[in-house]
């Protein structure tokens, strides 16, 4: 049961979370992601099934990445960090959403774990994204505000290690794992979910 549940909410979170990336690049211009069929709610579209094996097996994963051409965005790259927001705050909106059923809901009914399970994966997410990591949101984030000076030494930085970062990822979150527990504690004691 627990597993099925990790399941439907991961990939219903994940669906939702690449969902909104398209959504946004399209909002700002860009049609890549709608030409490509990623402007959808159809998890298959969005599933990387390595991704979603690893989740299970190592803790961590990922979806497909929705693909943005920053050049059609309309402030182009100073633009990007909407885009790449649009993705955790979906999962924020999430959490927020399940933690209003939480309290909505009779503790007796069995509701609440569901509730309290969505609000905690979600939150989880949208921290594990923000984290300024390529190829991680969290880094589009920065990347939009550097000066041109600076977003050019970083795409040669990326370009050339640019595929280490999943491995850096992985062993960061497994040598430190209360980088991200910590504060995922602290929010669901906010909450109240904790």
């Amino acid at each position: 049961m627990d597993l099925l549940l990790l399941g439907f909410t991961l990939i219903f979170s994940l669906t939702v979370h690449e969902y909104s990336h398209a959504c946004a690049a399209l909002v700002l211009g860009d049609t890549t992601a709608k030409d490509q069929g990623r402007l959808t709610l159809n998890p298959l579209k969005h599933l990387d099934l390595v991704g979603i094996m690893m989740l299970f097996i190592i803790g961590l994963g990922w979806a497909k990445p929705v693909p943005v051409n920053i050049e059609n965005l309309i402030n182009k790259r100073k633009s990007l960090y909407i885009v790449a927001l649009a993705g955790p705050l979906s999962n924020i909106i999430i959490a927020i959403l399940s933690t209003i059923a939480f309290y909505l809901t009779d503790s007796q009914s069995g509701y609440n774990s569901f509730f309290t399970y969505m609000a905690t994966i979600n939150i989880l997410l949208a921290l594990f994204n923000l984290f300024p990591i390529p190829p991680l949101d969290g880094s589009n984030i920065i990347y939009s505000f550097l000066s041109d000076k600076l977003a050019y030494q970083y795409n040669k930085i990326v370009g050339k290690y640019g595929n280490y970062g999943f491995l850096i990822i992985i062993i960061l979150f497994n040598i430190y794992p209360q980088i991200i527990f910590s504060p995922l504690s602290i929010i669901l004691k906010i909450l109240g979910l904790k």
